[in-house]
């Protein structure tokens, strides 16, 4: 059998053009990502093979992270919905949110009296939401979306509010979400948390997770589509309603609740504060 081999310059074309290939030998950098994520990822796999089904109530106080006012909403908005009048519910805004969505007179635009005004605007998204879940106090830290970085000083007032609440669970988008943002309120949570003791319920929006806890949402589903259109800025850019039903339905799917493989369920990453603070750090750091 011959073998065929190909000229000089066909051959390096080949070794090029060939994706395998050229993540091997062009761009191996690229393939970092997959590493730094893959031990992190493994450690949540052992702690994932049987969900545990989480019984309502969760907690007296629960305290929702969100990174821009929206998140708290599409990927807990079930949860929280549930425990209305039942838990103290209080809402942390990290971004304020001028970066993303539009208002109705048009598409986004990089003014700065337009961003002032998206802000403001979801600003009062947030509040009309806070009134649905009956949240005692919504705390808005007002980073910009654009050129804010939250440091120190947000630290230093995320760990006031856990020390003066005192949550008994916290919910955050999970450590690997695959939006920046997502990630550096991770790292924020990590170090506003290092003497507490809660346990963390991690969410999911742009990057799903491996839960090992799920919660059974059917009841809620309804009005978890008109929590998530009360954010009628970002459901101009995005149709989150859509996507979040459909994402409930198919976690009801793998992880039944009700008959038929139906309803709709949430999934979390479950872990006591400092479980999660050691798996942030090592798929952070």
């Amino acid at each position: 059998m011959r073998t065929l081999k190909l000229p000089p310059l066909r051959g390096w074309l080949h070794t090029l053009l060939t994706y395998p290939r050229f993540l091997g030998t062009i761009k191996p950098e690229l393939m970092s990502g997959a590493r730094d994520e893959l031990a992190p990822r493994l450690a949540m796999h052992q702690t994932c093979w049987l969900p545990k089904h989480l019984a309502y109530p969760i907690a007296r106080k629960i305290l929702a992270v969100s990174p821009h006012p929206d998140d708290e909403s599409i990927g807990c908005g079930g949860l929280l919905l549930s425990h209305a009048g039942y838990s103290e519910i209080r809402i942390v805004s990290i971004y304020n949110g001028d970066g993303g969505g539009a208002l109705a007179e048009g598409p986004w635009r990089d003014d700065p009296t337009y961003k002032a005004r998206l802000a403001e605007m979801r600003a009062r998204e947030l509040e009309e939401v806070a009134t649905l879940v009956r949240a005692s106090a919504v705390t808005n830290f007002g980073i910009s979306d654009c050129d804010g970085v939250p440091g120190a000083n947000e630290i230093v007032l995320l760990r006031r509010i856990l020390e003066d609440f005192a949550p008994e669970v916290v919910l955050l988008p999970w450590f690997l979400d695959g939006h920046p943002h997502h990630k550096i309120t991770n790292r924020i949570f990590v170090e506003a948390a290092k003497h507490v003791d809660l346990m963390v319920l991690a969410y999911e929006i742009w990057t799903l997770l491996s839960p090992n806890a799920i919660f059974d949402i059917t009841d809620v589903l309804d009005r978890k589509r008109v929590m998530i259109q009360t954010h009628a800025t970002q459901n101009r850019t995005v149709d989150y309603v859509q996507y979040a039903e459909g994402l409930a339905r198919t976690r009801a799917f793998h992880y039944p609740v009700r008959g038929n493989r139906s309803g709709a369920v949430e999934a979390y990453l479950a872990l006591p504060c400092a479980d999660y603070r050691d798996l942030t750090q090592r798929a952070t750091e």
